[in-house]
């Protein structure tokens, strides 16, 4: 018979997991190192799962731990906004925001268009689609590009992204520049594919993240696509096609259908829509 799960052993393993060892989680608990490690042997076999692995120089989560993580996140949130209830202090709901790379740096950017301290929430970006689920209540709100299909999710259409080929502005004339190729995951993106049908024996330089590519832009080593909100934001940087239609994607702010009525989820999603209807471009300093 399974025992029931003691929230102090969840609490202490979070402290755990985000030191990446029991030294560091004692010091920010006040536990000791023995009995931290005990808490987290004794959770392992309330949920019958091994959640870290015990290395010399520390724990190290396994895929278990770092999904238990995930979700104890948004239970530490929820005890950090009872105690500032208890203390009397205003709480402020912080509102977990997933994206694509570009996207999450546009938001961050642009943050004075959408939110302010005084606001009635705090943002949280996280720059990672694959393990963030709205379904599963893991962020608030995600940036994506379609509609979404579920029915307990909603969605809102807050503009398109649109993607061209650039290179450096003093590129001298009629110089042919090899391409920027794509591995691993961002290989299967839109943009990985394209380049590959299109230029993949041209690839010079090869990256597993397609917003490491400005920096080898912009100093003239390679040509490269961009959204046009990245691209046309750097003064320094040419279009050298026009915008390639089969590359353009739609943006959608989504959120759980349960969430969306709850005020500081309405506030961000409002705000963020407001910003982003307006084809914002990433800061004149990039």
């Amino acid at each position: 018979m399974k025992r029931n799960l003691d929230w102090e052993d969840l609490r202490l393993f979070l402290a755990v997991a985000e030191a990446e060892g029991l030294a560091g989680a004692a010091d920010k608990t006040g536990v000791s190192a023995a009995t931290l490690g005990r808490r987290v042997s004794s959770l392992e076999r309330s949920l019958n799962v091994r959640l870290v692995e015990r290395e010399a120089r520390g724990y190290r989560l396994t895929a278990a731990g770092r999904d238990l993580v995930r979700h104890l996140e948004g239970m530490d949130q929820a005890a950090k906004a009872i105690a500032d209830w208890r203390e009397g202090r205003p709480v402020r709901r912080r509102i977990r925001i997933s994206a694509g790379e570009w996207t999450t740096r546009l938001l961050i950017d642009n943050i004075s268009g959408f939110w302010t301290p005084d606001s009635d929430w705090e943002p949280e970006f996280l720059a990672d689609l694959r393990h963030r689920d709205v379904a599963r209540r893991q962020i608030d709100i995600g940036v994506r590009n379609s509609r979404p299909k579920q029915a307990w999710l909603a969605g809102q259409k807050v503009g398109t992204v649109q993607y061209a080929a650039y290179q450096a502005r003093d590129v001298p004339a009629g110089t042919e520049l090899g391409w920027i190729g794509l591995v691993e995951d961002d290989a299967h993106s839109l943009t990985g594919l394209w380049l590959k049908e299109n230029h993949g024996d041209e690839a010079v330089i090869t990256l597993n993240k397609t917003s490491l590519s400005l920096s080898l832009v912009r100093q003239g080593q390679v040509r490269m696509l961009l959204p046009l909100f990245v691209g046309d934001a750097c003064q320094d940087l040419v279009r050298i096609t026009a915008p390639i239609d089969s590359l353009q994607t739609e943006r959608w702010l989504v959120m759980h259908q349960d969430e969306r009525h709850e005020p500081a989820v309405r506030h961000a999603v409002s705000a963020l829509a407001k910003m982003l209807k307006q084809n914002p471009l990433l800061s004149s300093g990039v």
